[in-house]
């Protein structure tokens, strides 16, 4: 199993596929509670802590409101768009200053968690590639370098 992490090019949009079915199937709705219940403690305690709320109970919220999304994405039951709708990526994250660096700890406390779980290869691979390009949807802060052709003078 390969947990790969590409750049993302600022402001672009790639086009990702959802998880294959093997995934859900493996994991079932439980062990997907699991696995984002482990992965937001491990946020909370990360770098991008910041992010997610440090109050046990509002945590609990945010585990509880992700977690749907991510079975639906999964091919399960559609508990997020009953509960919430449409989910719109880029508006859902604006508020909060994404950087690639914040992006790539995100994926390393995933990859961390994911590594626990006794499913298949094929699954997590198919579960990861989502994630990894997905997640490449809420950068918004660009951090690269400018070279001096880049600087506007004033």
């Amino acid at each position: 199993m390969e947990y790969k992490i590409t750049k993302t090019k600022f402001g672009e949009r790639p086009d990702y596929e959802l998880p294959k079915p093997i995934f859900l199937e493996e994991m079932g709705e439980e062990g997907l509670v699991k696995l984002f219940d482990k992965f937001y403690d491990l946020l909370a305690d990360s770098d991008i802590g910041n992010f997610f709320p440090q109050d046990e109970e509002e945590l609990k919220k945010v585990k509880a409101h992700n977690v749907k999304f991510f079975i639906e994405a999964c091919g399960g039951e559609n508990y997020y768009s009953q509960t919430v709708g449409h989910f719109d990526m880029i508006k859902a994250h604006e508020p909060f200053s994404i950087t690639e660096k914040a992006r790539t700890e995100w994926l390393g406390c995933m990859e961390e968690v994911l590594k626990e779980f006794d499913i298949s290869d094929e699954a997590k691979q198919s579960f990861w590639e989502y994630l990894e390009t997905f997640s490449k949807h809420t950068v918004n802060v660009d951090t690269g370098l400018k070279l001096p052709e880049d600087i506007v003078k004033i």
